[in-house]
């Protein structure tokens, strides 16, 4: 089998697994799944997948700049002290060294380039890791683990392509397959991590479609389910309908029923209140979704 064919592969079963990983965050599996449940969880997929290459992209762009700072200063460094030893045929060097212009503009256009991916990279991964010092660490130790095991993978994938033998063509690709795993393996551990926040980039940017959330919606149900939720919870009434107020939809339209969400507070065996979260699974068609949007004149 070609590793074209290994990494389509790949890449479909890893995006399967993120939304399996999702399903089990919230403690449900949508049932009575049909043919267009299919095509919108694949769609879902594509779109986790887009992101998440954003996402590795990302961290690769910046641990490309901040390596290349790092062998700047170094350079640098290293200079300074070849001054100290030869400062007169340094600055000889320096001054009558033959440039070629064209190259000099080709890596002129590349730094820009790379300087370019490496911002918008940044600022994905501060929208990724909210400003805090611990993130920051991660998002720059991850920086490195991404960027070295990237360029590892393309070495190796380039030389697989010189490979004549196709006993070790096939050796090779297992390689970099188990390669390709490691720098998907890492970041999704990352993932994982940040995946129980509430302001996750990656649920919320990927599976926008399937949750709403108070922020920039409305939820209603039909009145005949409003007895699931406390009267604590119960807003305005229209049409039939009934606003449900501090709750969240984690899971809609995939399925025949939708998982909702909300916060309440109860009494434990010593008398004191613990808040718990309390999951109601609703038809879809009971739901009735107002979105709304700032507006600026």
């Amino acid at each position: 089998m070609g590793f074209s064919g290994l990494l389509t592969k790949f890449i479909i079963g890893f995006g399967v697994f993120l939304i399996l990983m999702y399903f089990m965050y919230i403690g449900y599996f949508p049932t009575d799944l049909s043919l267009g449940d299919g095509l919108l969880f694949f769609l879902i997929t594509i779109k986790f997948l887009f992101v998440y290459f954003v996402f590795i992209s990302s961290h690769y762009a910046l641990g490309s700049l901040l390596l290349g700072v790092f062998l700047f200063f170094k350079k640098i460094f290293r200079f300074i002290l070849l001054l100290r030893k030869n400062f007169s045929q340094k600055i000889m060097d320096l001054f009558f060294k033959k440039i070629e212009l064209k190259d000099s503009l080709n890596k002129l256009g590349r730094f820009f380039f790379e300087i370019l991916l490496s911002v918008i990279g940044v600022l994905f991964l501060i929208a990724f890791y909210k400003n805090q010092i611990l993130n920051l660490l991660i998002m720059i130790l991850l920086s490195f683990i991404v960027k070295f095991s990237i360029d590892k993978f393309l070495k190796e994938y380039r030389d697989n392509i010189g490979s004549a033998s196709p006993d070790e063509i096939e050796a090779k690709n297992r390689r970099l397959l188990i390669m390709l795993l490691y720098i998907a393996i890492i970041p999704s551990i990352v993932y994982l991590i940040y995946a129980d926040k509430n302001k996750n980039f990656f649920i919320s940017q990927t599976l926008e479609s399937v949750r709403e959330d108070e922020k920039n919606s409305l939820i209603f149900i039909k009145k005949g389910f409003k007895d699931f939720f406390p009267e604590s919870k119960h807003g305005e009434e229209k049409g039939g309908y009934i606003e449900i107020k501090g709750s969240e939809i984690l899971l809609k339209g995939v399925g025949k029923n939708a998982l909702m969400q909300y916060i309440t507070k109860i009494k434990d065996r010593n008398g004191n209140e613990v808040k718990i979260k309390v999951k109601v699974e609703v038809p879809n068609e009971a739901l009735l979704i107002v979105r709304r949007s700032q507006h600026t004149d």
